[in-house]
């Protein structure tokens, strides 16, 4: 058996996926990584490794897998990509080969992505913040999608759902903007979509209890358990303040009747049900909204902070 111990250090190969990552990757694949001399290479550099095979052909299939990431269209030059993008890609297009690794597998790599991604934005835990995502209710959102219209638009699959993928949630709900080199639009995989499918999205998330997150380069629609902003903002204890919320609910518990949707929707536990009786924890809301849109009675509206 061949270990590739250069392509997984090259590649950055975390322990999780060793023992699987030769079924994921051609030959061909593993050999240009292993055997690349260039950091920054062209499709001329690859012909000479592989003369057998259509240069050009081979690169971009490399790049839609993300084995390999553009430098600069202009020049044709390329990179080695590397796990932690690669992983983002695969979960994304080919679920079904990750979905046939053991549970444990699936757990061990969810949570090496989780660690690579919280030590990315980790600043938060010094005060700062890490990044420009904001918690928005459903109508906001709306109002802030009509202000993109001049911006293409696209729809992929959650990656944090895909990656966990315990929770039952709709998994097509992330919508970006993002369509330069090394996007999942430019190598062919997200769908371009218009104004008013990107509001459907939205809908659809905003009716199955998912809240909706926004930055300046696109919407996800997340739950509490799988989504790695909120799991992050968990374990950096930033709730409140990252990701940002301007807002949080407010209560009229004279006039609640005690459905209890309010408790379900809730991803963070602010409602307790005791019987037909209804109490918050205001402290613990997020101000995503979710909750307002299901109350029949019409006791929950948002405030700002």
């Amino acid at each position: 058996m061949i270990n590739h111990k250069i392509f997984i250090e090259k590649f950055q190969v975390p322990q999780a996926a060793v023992p699987y990552f030769s079924d994921w990757f051609s030959a061909d694949e593993i050999s240009l990584v292993e055997n690349i001399p260039s950091e920054i290479f062209t499709a001329r550099e690859v012909a000479g490794l592989f003369p057998e095979l259509d240069p050009a052909a081979f690169l971009s299939a490399c790049y839609r897998r993300g084995v390999v990431s553009v430098e600069e269209k202009a020049s044709g030059t390329f990179r080695i990509s590397s796990f932690y993008g690669w992983m983002d890609i695969f979960v994304l297009t080919r679920k079904a080969e990750y979905d046939l690794l053991p549970k444990r597998a699936k757990e061990d790599l969810d949570q090496w992505y989780f660690d690579a991604f919280l030590q990315a934005v980790g600043a938060a835990s010094s005060g700062t913040i890490p990044t420009a995502d904001a918690i928005m209710p459903v109508e906001e959102v709306l109002a802030w999608i009509d202000g993109q219209a001049d911006r293409p638009v696209f729809l992929n699959f959650c990656d944090c759902r895909s990656l966990r993928g315990d929770c039952g949630m709709p998994t097509r709900t992330c919508i970006t903007y993002k369509h330069g080199i090394n996007t999942m639009a430019d190598r062919g995989i997200a769908e371009p979509i218009d104004r008013e499918r990107a509001k459907e999205v939205v809908r659809i998330a905003e009716k199955a209890g998912l809240m909706h997150t926004v930055n300046p380069n696109g919407i996800c629609n997340c739950c509490s358990d799988c989504c790695y902003l909120f799991r992050a903002q968990e374990r950096l204890q930033s709730r409140g303040v990252w990701p940002a919320t301007k807002t949080r609910i407010v209560f009229d518990a004279d006039r609640c009747i005690g459905c209890g949707r309010c408790v379900k929707r809730c991803h963070f536990g602010v409602f307790s049900a005791a019987g037909r009786k209804i109490t918050a924890d205001l402290d613990q809301c997020v101000g995503c909204g979710i909750c307002v849109s299901t109350c029949p009675v019409q006791v929950l509206h948002l405030e700002a902070r």
